[in-house]
């Protein structure tokens, strides 16, 4: 599942909003944005859970519990693509993609063989 779409061909990446040359790209990279506050989130609700564990209903521990999980998996497999080169840097539109992790570094080896097939040689 991805957030947007990609194209690779003629020497170009194009997603819903932009158009990226793979010359002038240096690194493609799959980030995990959402993983230190799923992380906060996830172990502040397990926590609380089990601090008051003798105060709370069944069900209230397994909400907690299941909203617990449902966050840390969310930050484990939500990823972001992003370009990085010099025509880039501190941009927004370095950040291209927002999709799971497994799908995105799919996307991101096709984009390292299109470089590699073009003759770059800085291929990420």
């Amino acid at each position: 599942m991805m957030l947007g779409s990609v194209k690779i061909h003629a020497g170009f990446i194009e997603t819903h909003r932009d158009s990226y040359s793979l010359d002038t790209l240096r690194v493609t990279s799959v980030r995990l944005p959402f993983l230190a506050p799923s992380l906060m989130i996830g172990s502040g609700l397990s926590g609380f859970c089990w601090s008051f564990v003798d105060l709370l209903y069944i069900q209230e521990i397994l909400v907690l519990g299941g909203t617990a999980a449902i966050v840390l998996l969310a930050g484990f497999s939500i990823g972001q693509l992003s370009f990085l080169s010099t025509e880039l840097r501190g941009t927004e539109q370095s950040n291209a993609l927002i999709g799971t992790r497994p799908h995105l570094n799919r996307i991101r080896r096709q984009i390292t063989a299109a470089k590699r097939a073009s003759g770059s040689d800085a291929a990420s």
